[in-house]
């Protein structure tokens, strides 16, 4: 049976224009918006991990299909993809000048939706190498979403650092260009913004002594999550521990002066793997 309620409708045509003030609405009356995050657990959980070795499952990101509660018509994606490895040092009594890699790309979408719509969502992992000794060190994986009234959505991932090994006096000089990786990072997006990229500086002293200083890239707004990391005399020093979340990886350094012998300087490898937040109303 019909009742009063089902069919009494209240219709904008019946209020003037902003004569519904937030005063006139009741505390917990109207739409609430709701927040969920995708990531993976470990990663939260773990962050510090490689400063004991073994970062099982570490750098694996997260995939899963999320499905638009009942009374929701609106919702934005916010993604951000996994961070840059960082490399290692290659040889022996040499210098190794070092970059850290760079944070991961960040992306928002806000679209109109229908209940029952699915959409799969994908929060990014990050290169699965830790204690690297390369000369170069993976990207991050990308974070996207599919789904209704999306196109393309996604962002792609952090850019590697780098490592030079170099003479007494080295190569030190080692530029991103005007963006991470010289790739577009967003697509398909309301608005995007490019993770920040890491460094190198500095260059004095005997030989290499004194020159390795390096820093991380890290992602947009998520704040605390670039690290920096300062060699002087003839030591190594090793990236210590995963950048979560989206954040770059410390790479290895070697500041060899002299006679030292030197073979360490392993980078963490592992850049901080990528989170996705959904919030619907």
């Amino acid at each position: 049976m019909a009742s009063y309620a089902s069919y009494k409708k209240i219709k904008t045509d019946q209020f003037d224009d902003g004569s519904i003030t937030s005063e006139k609405i009741g505390i917990g009356q109207g739409n609430q918006a709701c927040v969920q995050w995708i990531y993976a657990e470990r990663a939260l959980q773990c962050q510090a991990c490689s400063a004991a070795g073994g970062c099982c499952a570490q750098a694996n990101g997260r995939c899963c299909l999320w499905t638009v509660p009942d009374g929701v018509s609106k919702v934005t994606f916010e993604i951000w993809s996994g961070g840059g490895g960082g490399a290692g040092q290659t040889c022996c009594n040499c210098c190794s000048f070092n970059g850290g890699g760079a944070g991961g790309n960040y992306a928002m979408n806000s679209i109109d939706t229908t209940p029952g719509c699915t959409y799969t969502v994908c929060a990014g992992g990050a290169w699965p190498c830790s204690k690297s000794h390369t000369c170069s060190a993976g990207m991050g994986c990308r974070s996207y979403v599919n789904g209704h009234n999306l196109s393309n959505f996604c962002v792609t991932g952090g850019c590697g650092g780098w490592m030079c090994n170099g003479d007494a006096w080295g190569t030190y000089d080692r530029s991103y260009g005007c963006a991470n990786c010289n790739i577009c990072g967003a697509f398909g997006a309301d608005f995007g913004i490019m993770g920040f990229v890491g460094n190198r500086l500095g260059h004095s002293g005997c030989h290499c002594q004194g020159a390795d200083h390096q820093s991380t890239g890290g992602a947009p707004m998520l704040g605390g999550v670039v690290h920096q990391m300062s060699l002087t005399e003839a030591w190594c020093g090793c990236g210590y521990h995963v950048n979560w979340p989206a954040g770059g990886s410390l790479g290895g350094m070697s500041s060899y002066c002299d006679n030292a012998e030197k073979c360490c300087g392993g980078g963490q490898g592992q850049g901080g793997s990528g989170i996705v937040k959904i919030t619907f109303a």
